[in-house]
């Protein structure tokens, strides 16, 4: 059970909420599907540097690490990617020199610089996989999500590091994002295992499209050889819906966006784009059923007690089960609860604002004293990191 009444409070495990954008990293915004190019964004115009600068706004005003899946082989200064198999439509001809100049180290700058609102995502080198020049979907698996060849899978990661390196951008990413969503799980030939060799330790995708070998082990999170993977549920809007009016039915953890859903053709409006989703997600979690997450780590925390925890009342204190939860990979122990005063206003029908706790714990199970922290000085939000009880399982 994720919802308690408690004396005075409605306590709440609530559901996580994480932007990530995908898509990110094409200069030319046409899609080129038609020639047997990528898709791209579907834009209609070239991206620039103020493109970069409205995610990290993004992140600034949710105060929230978004991932960002990069697709960068339109980053390619020295033309590498000729030599990898698959990775363009022009193959051992490749010829990226028409996306070179300033406008690189300009993007690249802004996100070395905004590395506190953005993390890098791996998403591939041009998203699709070329054949004697023909177009499958999609980079790493097929339509079918079956593995393309190990050796080949191989190049395209290390060639991955290979251009964030030659631009400057932080490498060694954790995060994965597969292209068209066609990916695989519990095979013999694991995309995880080939993952796990790069550093990587997430996927965010939709399990429904995964071809899966064996069921994932829970509805929200998975994992396999020490990665973990996130249920990222349909995009509201279509990837290559321009400007988009924010929406979303928050259906699950991860809100996933596309670049274009936040950008406007008229670039030095980009601004006005992003606060009006920044303005919707941060209304729509002031109520104690959803959390603004600040990253992907605590995202998994989060996901993690919300799906597998439950709150029980134990005279007038809440007991939060962890036993489940330390079944998972890569649990931390640390997480929040809401607390919101009945009779009150504002977070909803006969609720006052909500509060959040957060918790670091290493039990089994950690009871917390809902109404000594509101009775509090510091209020039930205020972070406890050096309470004697915390070590304890308590708060």
């Amino acid at each position: 059970m994720n919802t308690l009444h408690c004396g005075p409070a409605l306590v709440t495990l609530p559901m996580p909420v994480l932007v990530v954008v995908e898509d990110v990293g094409w200069w030319r915004g046409e899609d080129g599907s038609h020639l047997g190019q990528p898709y791209r964004n579907r834009f209609p115009r070239s991206h620039c540097p103020d493109d970069y600068r409205a995610l990290a706004r993004l992140g600034r005003g949710l105060g929230m690490r978004v991932p960002v899946g990069m697709v960068l082989g339109e980053w390619d200064r020295d033309n590498i990617l000729a030599e990898v198999p698959g990775a363009t439509w022009q193959g051992q001809g490749w010829d990226n020199q028409g996306n070179v100049g300033p406008h690189l180290d300009q993007a690249a700058a802004c996100l070395r610089d905004s590395g506190r609102w953005l993390e890098l995502a791996c998403h591939g080198l041009c998203h699709e996989f070329w054949q004697q020049g023909a177009m499958s979907r999609s980079e790493f698996h097929d339509e079918e999500g079956r593995l393309r060849d190990e050796a080949v899978v191989r190049r395209h990661l290390a060639a991955f590091d290979d251009l964030l390196r030659g631009n400057g951008l932080p490498s060694a990413p954790r995060l994965f994002l597969p292209p068209a969503l066609n990916h695989g799980f519990g095979a013999r030939q694991s995309m995880q295992r080939l993952l796990a060799d790069f550093g990587y330790r997430f996927v965010v995708t939709r399990f429904a499209r995964m071809r899966c070998q064996m069921p994932p082990q829970t509805p929200w999170c998975a994992w396999e050889h020490g990665v973990r993977l996130l249920e990222r549920g349909l995009a509201p809007v279509a990837w290559h819906e321009v400007a988009a009016a924010p929406s979303w039915d928050f259906s699950g953890p991860v809100l996933p966006l596309h670049w274009g859903n936040l950008l406007h053709p008229e670039p030095q409006k980009n601004g006005a784009v992003v606060d009006a989703w920044v303005e919707m997600l941060l209304r729509e979690t002031r109520g104690p059923e959803r959390l603004l997450v600040p990253d992907l780590q605590a995202c998994w925390d989060q996901c993690v007690v919300w799906s597998l925890g439950s709150l029980t009342d134990q005279g007038g204190k809440v007991v939060v089960d962890l036993r489940r939860a330390w079944e998972v990979p890569g649990f931390s122990g640390s997480f929040s609860l809401k607390v919101s005063a009945q009779g009150g206003s504002g977070a909803g029908p006969g609720l006052g604002p909500c509060r959040v706790i957060p918790l670091r714990c290493r039990g089994a199970e950690v009871t917390v004293d809902i109404v000594g922290a509101m009775a509090g000085s510091g209020g039930p939000g205020q972070r406890q990191a050096d309470s004697p009880w915390r070590e304890k399982g308590n708060f």
